[in-house]
């Protein structure tokens, strides 16, 4: 691979179009020592739409991928890119010999570019193009007379220009309310309300409630064998069994217990007081 110098890559920058099959091949080989070269990408897209028309497509979507304007590498593809000063002048430079050229450049694109007609004597026949200079605007600064008169006019101005009106700020809701609160205890304090005490008429009768059988249902909710001894010395043996009938479905590991104390109630509940185990 021969090495790529700066004249070579300037011609073929500036030459785009003089590029053959074997600055094809070099672009490529470059492409591998330079991956990141961006102008080496468009100029291998560019001698591929030359010499490998097939290959175009493939060229050109990586130097897409690259390319600061895809607008001008297609351009510089289609033949329709237009130089600039700065490159025309380069190339007026080369033409003209000004730029010093190594006695051992022997690059086919450099005498190719030697080669054709006309370009030895420079670039007379290529017109350069002027850019027109940019008119900036005059600043226009006001005598010292007429300051007065336009702060009197830019002070009218303000003042005819209509002022947004501020809202009210409207009353707190939670104020409102509690104000009819305060009221609402007002009047009522001053009317001095009386609740009339509930008095019960003599010739209504009177429920007896039985507080001991009141007692007897409430200690049915507590099934305990406790309650359950008590119940039997006070005599009450139905309710006894009772509450070991719950017992025995409540604790299913004394079924055999609870079911022997009910059997024995039931034959002998006289005598189930005696045969109470301590």
């Amino acid at each position: 691979m021969q090495p790529l110098d700066k004249e070579t890559l300037s011609y073929w920058v500036t030459h785009p179009n003089d590029l053959t099959d074997s600055d094809f091949q070099q672009l490529q080989e470059s492409l591998q020592v330079y991956p990141y070269c961006q102008a080496l990408y468009s100029l291998t897209a560019k001698a591929a739409s030359i010499h490998q028309k097939s290959q175009t497509i493939t060229f050109a979507r990586k130097a897409a991928a690259y390319a600061l304007s895809r607008n001008a590498l297609r351009r510089l593809i289609d033949n329709e890119f237009q130089w600039s000063d700065h490159l025309l002048s380069r190339l007026n430079e080369l033409s003209t010999g000004q730029v010093p050229i190594p006695d051992d450049y022997q690059q086919e694109s450099y005498a190719l570019f030697k080669s054709k007609s006309g370009l030895n004597n420079g670039l007379a026949g290529v017109p350069l193009i002027r850019l027109p200079e940019p008119k900036m605007p005059e600043l226009v600064i006001p005598e010292p007379d007429e300051l007065p008169l336009l702060e009197n006019t830019l002070q009218t101005e303000l003042a005819q220009q209509p002022t947004a009106e501020q809202p009210e700020p409207a009353p707190a809701a939670n104020e409102e309310e509690r104000q009819r609160q305060s009221e609402i205890i007002d009047t009522f304090i001053r009317n001095e309300p009386r609740i009339a005490p509930f008095r019960a008429k003599l010739t209504d009768p009177v429920e007896q409630v039985d507080l001991a059988q009141r007692n007897t249902s409430s200690g049915l909710s507590l099934a305990t064998e406790s309650f359950a001894k008590i119940l039997i010395k006070q005599g009450k043996v139905n309710q006894a069994i009772e509450i070991y009938e719950k017992l025995l479905l409540k604790n299913p590991d004394k079924k055999a217990y609870f079911a022997s104390r009910i059997d024995e109630l039931r034959e002998n509940p006289a005598n189930a007081d005696n045969d109470m185990i301590p």
